[in-house]
């Protein structure tokens, strides 16, 4: 993948966050390891294969990427648990983040149409860095599943040999669903070694009223 627009859109969309919680990661000189940071995501960002038209959440790609550049600069790696409250504290600082969580209708017929047609285009992707998954609606718009049986971050971290911290990614889930009124459940994931991540969605504003 090359080191352009979308990745360094990503880069500077992001970054300022990152930075301001690295103290959360035992971390000082939140400069001079963003330089670090900086070189390491640029590098990382090179040995991944360009995305198809087939190939699906690129920007969950590139935010990852990002994480990993973060973990693999520090000379004094912090636990799984330290890395899920910086990523999620970083994330819910982000007013970019928030903006956009907050745009999202997932509970509306336009939105499913187009999970539904990234779910089948996902089954013809070769690219292990993406991501594949069947779309399976509910009764109705306030329900549906998205079933993944490959992840391009877990793909990721193992190949950089960082896979300690995949939950850290995966846990921001949840953290998401507060962002779209979302009940989110999860029985499995494929970095806690499942054999597939099982996404379930509720609105949570219908739940609210059917109580």
């Amino acid at each position: 993948m090359k080191n352009g627009l979308i990745t360094q859109a990503m880069w500077v969309l992001f970054a300022p966050t990152l930075k301001k919680h690295l103290p959360i990661l035992g971390v000082s000189d939140n400069k001079a390891v963003m330089k670090k940071v900086r070189e390491k995501y640029r590098s990382i960002i090179k040995v991944i294969p360009p995305f198809g038209k087939n190939d699906v959440l690129i920007l969950n790609l590139i935010s990852a990427v990002q994480i990993a550049a973060i973990y693999l600069s520090l000379d004094s790696k912090p636990s799984c648990e330290k890395m899920k409250e910086y990523y999620g504290t970083a994330m819910d600082d982000s007013r970019i983040m928030c903006i956009y969580l907050r745009s999202i209708n997932y509970y509306s017929e336009k939105y499913q149409k187009s999970l539904a047609k990234q779910a089948e285009v996902s089954q013809l992707s070769d690219n292990p860095y993406s991501w594949r998954f069947r779309f399976f609606s509910g009764e109705s718009l306030d329900t549906f599943d998205a079933i993944f049986d490959r992840c391009g971050i877990h793909y990721l971290f193992r190949t950089l040999g960082i896979s300690e911290i995949t939950p850290a990614m995966c846990a921001y889930d949840y953290s998401m669903a507060k962002w779209t009124n979302t009940i989110f459940t999860r029985e499995s994931t494929l970095g806690s070694g499942g054999s597939v991540c099982d996404c379930h969605y509720r609105n949570a504003r219908q739940h609210r009223k059917d109580k």
